[in-house]
């Protein structure tokens, strides 16, 4: 069942994402040019569509936070859905420079709406350890497909009026996938511990992945300019995007600490961006990479908040802040990268003061997140040995233990030990009832007290 799951779930974020992104390349590169100029065009699109899709994903979450079973019942959904495709239309083929703006904005909020359902079915469905490489494979197709897409009527098929009915095909088989695929009923897991998570980090989490989308964003922010002058082909390079989702999707699986890593280590890019801008021979190649490691930000940061709202249920809501808080990021690097695009020096030093306080912000926050929290003065191996004596643990039971208090959860504890998870959960029972604790955050708490 979880792994059917894990697919419907999969195939949802894939077909939403192929949806939304072509909706907004639609707009983007054929709808707002024909009122627009370049610049304009970009503060539109990366500035204002990224903060309405900011205000879709708030608003989708509050909904979550209040009453969740309404917000992810699938007729609202489909709603949405049909609501998007509506103003996707007149937004592509609006009459005026106000009805273009006007509607397509309406279709950036409801894209964070989409992104906030789908993203809180990936926290509810899709155990821990497959979070990224689900996210990262769907992201991929949906880029790709877009690029296939475009490929037809001469390379304009996503300006042209018959795309409309590609889109509402598209809405239609989200609408069963969504329909079918998903269970009506959650299956709640045990709560994970919160031993490593408290939720005073989240503060600092949101700042750190908008930081990471600023800096990076300052450096390359995909000017529409390039595509409109045929520089480069928008579309053709998003493809590569793929790449960097699936590396990172893998990654981030393997170990949550190298995906942040990697993603700190992809702030090098805008510097590089900086010292070849002014060479139109290698654009493409400019834009090819900026889409690669955009994937490595686009993973860390939703499978970040995407970890903590499956802590427990009450946290489902944060499921999409991670894309919320990118998009801010995004969208602030559009602005200013526009806002400063004519004083080189200004912008390398803005982004240099930027790169230093996301460096420093964000190992306080890996060593918060990712660090052992025991205390350093003692000895953990001889605590574990101390606490696992007193209450007679098995060899089995001893394995599941250590995992518990380093922050696993029962999916976690299932991969790392190549068992099922109804034979962790029969060991943690089994744990709690020799500890005398009714669960998890109980038996972390005695241990620390005892420690």
């Amino acid at each position: 069942m979880k792994n059917r799951n894990t697919y419907a779930v999969g195939a949802l974020i894939g077909m939403c994402f192929l949806l939304t992104g072509s909706e907004y390349i639609s707009w983007w590169l054929y709808g707002l040019p024909n009122f627009f100029g370049n610049t304009a065009v970009d503060l539109l699109s990366e500035g204002a569509g990224y903060l309405f899709q900011v205000a879709g994903l708030l608003l989708f979450a509050f909904f979550v936070k209040m009453k969740a079973e309404k917000a992810l019942d699938k007729k609202i959904f489909a709603g949405l859905l049909l609501l998007d495709a509506a103003f996707t239309s007149l937004g592509m083929f609006a009459f005026s420079a106000f009805s273009c703006v006007l509607f397509g904005m309406a279709m950036n909020l409801l894209h964070g709406a989409i992104a906030g359902y789908y993203l809180t079915r990936l926290a509810q469905y899709v155990p821990q350890q497959k979070c990224g490489m689900v996210f990262g494979l769907a992201y991929a197709f949906g880029s790709i497909g877009s690029w296939l897409l475009s490929l037809l009527f001469g390379g304009s098929f996503l300006g042209s009026p018959y795309i409309i009915v590609i889109y509402a095909l598209m809405a239609a088989l989200i609408i069963g996938i969504d329909a079918k695929g998903m269970p009506e009923i959650l299956e709640e897991d045990e709560p994970a511990d919160a031993y490593h998570f408290s939720q005073a980090i989240l503060p600092l989490a949101g700042i750190v992945v908008v930081l990471l989308s600023l800096t990076k964003g300052l450096g390359f922010y995909f000017p529409v300019s390039d595509q409109i002058s045929g520089t480069v082909s928008a579309l053709f390079t998003r493809a590569f995007y793929a790449f960097g989702l699936i590396l990172a999707g893998y990654i981030n699986d393997r170990n949550r600490k190298y995906g942040a890593i990697c993603c700190l280590c992809a702030l090098v890019f805008p510097f590089v961006s900086f010292a070849f801008m002014q060479d139109a021979s290698i654009q493409v190649f400019l834009w090819i990479m900026a889409y690669v490691f955009f994937g490595f930000f686009s993973v860390y940061r939703v499978v970040t908040f995407v970890d903590f709202a499956q802590k427990k249920h009450s946290l489902l809501w944060l499921a999409g802040f991670g894309l919320m808080y990118g998009r801010i990021g995004d969208a602030l690097s559009a602005f200013g990268g526009v806002l400063l695009g004519n004083s080189s020096v200004c912008l390398i030093l803005i982004t240099a003061l930027l790169f230093v306080m996301t460096i420093l912000l964000f190992f306080r926050f890996y060593n918060r997140t990712y660090a052992s929290a025991m205390p350093p003065e003692k000895n953990m191996e001889t605590l574990l040995h101390d606490f696992e004596e007193n209450y007679h643990l098995s060899a089995r039971e001893i394995e599941v233990f250590h995992l518990i208090i380093s922050g696993r959860s029962n999916s976690e504890i299932a991969s790392d030990l190549y068992i099922a998870d109804s034979t962790v959960k029969f060991h943690v029972k089994n744990i709690l009832k020799k500890a005398e604790c009714s669960n998890r955050t109980e038996l972390i708490a005695k241990f620390k007290k005892e420690s």
